[in-house]
């Protein structure tokens, strides 16, 4: 088995999958393609994870614009043939989401008849740039693929049209990780966690403004915490807009954090303002309120319930604002153990196979 990972969020998602092939002596080999080399590395020290077989990519940087990928996509398939007997005679290559890594390892996969396991198969949004080029990815993953994992019925449904072999995980595995290292009933702090990153956001001018406007809405209400990413920070200078933010006293900015720090932040936070479908996930498990400033969403978890999902609309915007107290999960949260069954259903395919 090979388990390629490229980015943060992978890791995060896989590091479950990982720890329980572990747990029951299962051997793999663990490739990188190090989209997030820092990160990645600060991750697997803190989940216990074992050391890389292989980097395809020695970078010491984020890959950060999308005008680095096409030679970094490059440089990574070289580096894959270099090293091709570290690929060859393996049953399955196991990816994750909806990353460039993601249709890397697919592809690898395909290219040395291994049986492409992906991991959070079936989300969309079906709006083809939107996000861009994830909903693109998560479609031709769909149809390479042999075996997909998907975590909600939503999820199946989607996948009901394609040839893989389809597995309900039951939950998404970033439970397993939050449940492990989290409580969900944490005290709450007096603050508000802004966190917008995602290119189809950062790089259109008029959305960033808009997502701007947001943040600054909120600093009426309460403290704003503003995560800022370089990439962000950047363009909210080339942009015009980051003096607005740094004058104002009620935003806060800081720079990356750990994941776990991070999270416990989530937990404690009044509610959250972001454009990733990650921490949709994340707060309904936390049960903190999130307005999600995208116009779509792949994601099911927590909509009615935990999430709000603006659609850059003012009128729900501010509904959200003055209303968010309310929004909360309806049930008590129940863990399903999907990494287990994820690796229970592997073991047993590899079984079938190598009859």
């Amino acid at each position: 088995m090979i388990v390629l990972l490229g980015t943060k969020g992978q890791v995060i998602k896989v590091a479950s999958v990982m720890k329980e092939m572990d747990r029951l002596n299962i051997p793999y080999k663990y490739v990188q393609t190090n989209q997030h080399p820092k990160m990645n590395a600060e991750l697997e020290k803190v989940f216990g994870l074992k050391k890389p077989d292989l980097y395809l990519s020695k970078r010491k940087k984020d890959l950060g614009s999308p005008s680095e990928i096409p030679i970094w996509f490059f440089k990574c398939l070289v580096r894959v043939f270099t090293n091709r007997a570290l690929f060859k005679n393996e049953d399955f290559m196991i990816i994750q989401g909806d990353t460039i890594s993601t249709f890397m390892g697919c592809i690898i996969g395909k290219l040395f008849r291994m049986k492409v396991a992906h991991i959070e198969a079936g989300l969309r949004s079906y709006g083809l740039l939107d996000p861009f080029p994830e909903e693109l990815i998560r479609y031709v993953v769909s149809v390479l693929s042999n075996i997909l994992f998907a975590p909600t019925d939503y999820a199946l449904e989607n996948l009901r049209h394609f040839s893989g072999l389809k597995f309900h995980t039951g939950q998404n595995t970033v439970y397993d990780i939050l449940a492990h290292f989290l409580d969900p009933d944490s005290k709450k702090a007096d603050y508000i966690i802004a966190a917008i990153h995602r290119q189809e956001t950062i790089y259109n001018p008029r959305r960033f403004k808009k997502a701007v406007e947001v943040v600054q809405r909120a600093s009426k209400i309460k403290k704003v915490i503003y995560i800022l990413h370089k990439t962000s920070e950047q363009q909210l200078k080339n942009t015009g807009l980051y003096d607005s933010i740094k004058n104002n006293p009620n935003i806060e900015t800081t720079g990356y954090k750990d994941y776990l720090t991070f999270m416990k932040m989530v937990s404690q936070s009044e509610f959250v303002i972001s454009d990733g479908g990650g921490l949709q996930e994340e707060t309904y498990f936390l049960d903190v309120p999130i307005l999600i400033l995208r116009n779509r969403t792949e994601r099911k978890y927590g909509l009615g319930e935990t999430a709000c999902l603006s659609k850059f609309n003012d009128k729900v915007i501010e509904y959200f604002f003055e209303h968010y107290p309310e929004f909360r999960r309806k049930d008590k949260f129940v863990r399903k153990y999907p990494s287990r069954k994820i690796v229970s259903v592997l073991l047993k395919l590899k079984k079938f196979y190598n009859k």
